[in-house]
């Protein structure tokens, strides 16, 4: 198993999708495994739901910068996708905490996320890694998985 974190093009200068096509290409994987980060479309989703797909991940889809999708179609190999959502947009956010007002006026695209982010993602992170090992494999024990995550 091959690990690789592209990181977000404003960090690196490279699509995501490109440097994972690349690097498949190169290691002729099974299938490629992707985590990202996701915009949710209620506030009750935030940090308490994961998404699951075999369709693969557009990045930055969520935040209205889609980006190169990850694939089976444009990398060659299956792709199964995990998500978290960590953001949503601000005009979701007004509509569901002020149900009988008006919606609020068209403005520019806000996302927000919650103050604890960095335990959301953290905890999200172990959850994730240890259902990817236990998915891979099998044959270890819980114990074993909580200690590689502690």
């Amino acid at each position: 198993m091959t690990t690789l974190t592209p990181g977000v093009l404003g960090r690196t200068g490279m699509e995501s999708g490109e440097l994972i096509a690349a690097a498949v290409q190169k290691l002729k994987p099974a299938a490629v495994i992707t985590v990202d980060a996701l915009a949710a479309r209620s506030l009750s989703r935030l940090g308490s739901t994961i998404q699951i797909t075999d369709s693969g991940i557009v990045p930055g889809s969520g935040v209205g910068n889609a980006r190169l999708a990850i694939s089976k179609n444009t990398i060659g190999v299956p792709v199964i996708a995990l998500g978290v959502p960590t953001v949503v947009d601000a005009a979701t956010l007004v509509s569901e905490l002020a149900a009988h007002c008006a919606p609020p006026p068209q403005s520019e695209q806000m996302m927000v996320t919650p103050r604890e982010v960095d335990l959301l993602v953290e905890r999200a992170a172990k959850l994730c890694a240890m259902a990817i090992n236990r998915a891979l494999q099998p044959h270890i024990c819980v114990e074993d998985f909580l200690a590689l995550v502690a």
